[in-house]
């Protein structure tokens, strides 16, 4: 298609070009970017345009893609294509020309039809002395057995563990701590030895009862006071050491 092949094919109230230069000089001004820049219309009415830069940009090479060059490219594309008109698209490369888009082939919409199964011949309905018999009803096929139940946990609280007067210490003050402010606290990290040991420090504690519930690295010790108090909305926990010091 020949320049002026080109020229017919685009309306003549068409100044998206012109645009085009004009947004791109107004950011490479902004940018502080010496540059020039050249524009021209393809045959496929898309508009190609080329900044030549007069200094050195780093992490641009002339005539490849850059993140510069695509920033560029889309904002100019987003200003120039406004709603309601046909969209033409701007491509922009820096130090030359960019090469013009390959179109992607056309994906095949047709799908792949099915093999055609073949008819299935009718079973004649059986006779007793001339007579037809209905067939006996299918019986129902046979349940699977359920999963066997899992046997019960181990009591944590059986285990033994060393003797520490100062966790046993510190487990009865979390204790009364939840019993008193009607928080439900829970500890985690922790061996199973060390749960059985915390479960059994805050045996006894009025209104509050002690579980170890989860799996895994997830199991914990939760601390359930018997009269739960919600949290106050919008508002940060207080630190519980706070009227003790």
């Amino acid at each position: 298609m020949t320049d002026s092949q080109v020229a017919l094919a685009i309306r003549p109230d068409d100044d998206r070009r012109e645009r085009a230069v004009a947004v791109l000089e107004q950011m490479l001004r902004s940018m502080e970017v010496p540059a020039t820049v050249e524009a021209k219309d393809l045959a496929d009415g898309t508009i190609s345009i080329a900044v030549m830069p007069g200094v050195e940009l780093q992490g641009v090479t002339p005539g490849r893609r850059s993140p510069l060059g695509d920033a560029l490219q889309y904002l100019v594309n987003k200003l120039v294509n406004r709603p309601g008109l046909e969209r033409r698209w701007v491509s922009v490369g820096i130090g030359a020309h960019p090469e013009p888009r390959t179109p992607k082939p056309a994906r095949s919409a047709s799908p792949v039809a099915a093999p055609a199964s073949a008819p299935v011949a009718a079973t004649p309905a059986p006779t007793v002395n001339g007579t037809a018999v209905a067939p006996a009803p299918r019986s129902a096929p046979a349940a699977r057995p359920a999963a066997p139940v899992r046997s019960g946990e181990v009591d944590e609280r059986t285990l033994e563990s060393p003797e520490d007067a100062t966790f046993d210490a510190a487990a009865l003050r979390l204790a009364q701590r939840s019993a008193a402010t009607g928080r439900l606290y829970a500890v985690v990290a922790m061996p199973a030895e060390v749960r059985g040991r915390l479960l059994r420090a805050v045996d006894g504690v009025a209104g509050l009862g002690a579980r170890a519930e989860g799996e895994g690295r997830l199991r914990r010790v939760v601390l359930t006071p018997e009269k739960l108090v919600p949290m106050p909305r919008q508002r940060l926990p207080v630190d519980d050491d706070v009227d003790e010091e």
